[in-house]
């Protein structure tokens, strides 16, 4: 709020009303993890910051982690809806620990930008099944390349593989599973949340 200077600047740069603000300040309420998403992009902190009021140590780390040195995923959850995969609850429901040196040298992300969630829905399936774990890259806003990518609609993210259109500058939203017919949208008519650079599968 101080970095904001007002409830109505805060709504306004992370798409809410000003009485979602005032509710949460006031402990009536808190914010879906799509808020929690859209708060940290918006004032350029953390996701885990938001959530528990740690940094996480990976953020200054510049040098391949030595043996105990993670950075700690809070993990939110992806729950199944009639058409895609939603975050229905903002709880993180567990934290996984992951060596930072594998994160920023083997997938070259930024320890501190990302966001961990647990699929329970099938419109990415098979790719993404029941239970699976994406890790989801927060600077990557842009659909600059074709990808898998988290997506926020309201207060609900989804997953969903965005392909860029070779004529014209249209993206087309594909579930995997081919219950789920694609969809062309325009670029400005969605929000990227991130671009998923891991995914942990069940077997």
């Amino acid at each position: 709020m101080r970095q904001f200077g007002s409830v109505a600047v805060l709504a306004r740069a992370i798409g809410v009303s000003d009485n979602a603000i005032y509710k949460w300040l006031a402990g009536r309420g808190q914010p879906s993890l799509a808020s929690v998403v859209a708060i940290a992009q918006a004032a350029g902190v953390s996701v885990e910051w938001l959530a528990t009021g740690h940094e996480p140590s990976a953020r200054a780390a510049v040098a391949p982690a030595a043996a105990g040195d993670y950075a700690f995923m809070p993990r939110g959850e992806i729950r199944g809806g009639a058409r895609a995969a939603w975050v229905r609850s903002p709880l993180i429901v567990d934290v996984l620990a992951l060596g930072v040196g594998w994160l920023e040298h083997r997938l070259a992300v930024d320890a501190g930008r990302l966001m961990l969630l647990e699929v329970n829905g099938d419109s990415m399936a098979p790719t993404l099944r029941e239970g699976d774990l994406v890790l989801v890259d927060l600077r990557e806003t842009g659909a600059r390349v074709d990808g898998v990518y988290v997506l926020r609609e309201g207060q609900d993210l989804v997953v969903k593989r965005l392909q860029r259109r070779k004529l014209g500058a249209a993206l087309t939203i594909h579930s995997d599973n081919p219950a789920y017919p694609p969809i062309a949208i325009s670029p400005a008519a969605i929000k990227i949340v991130g671009r998923v650079v891991w995914m942990g599968k069940v077997l």
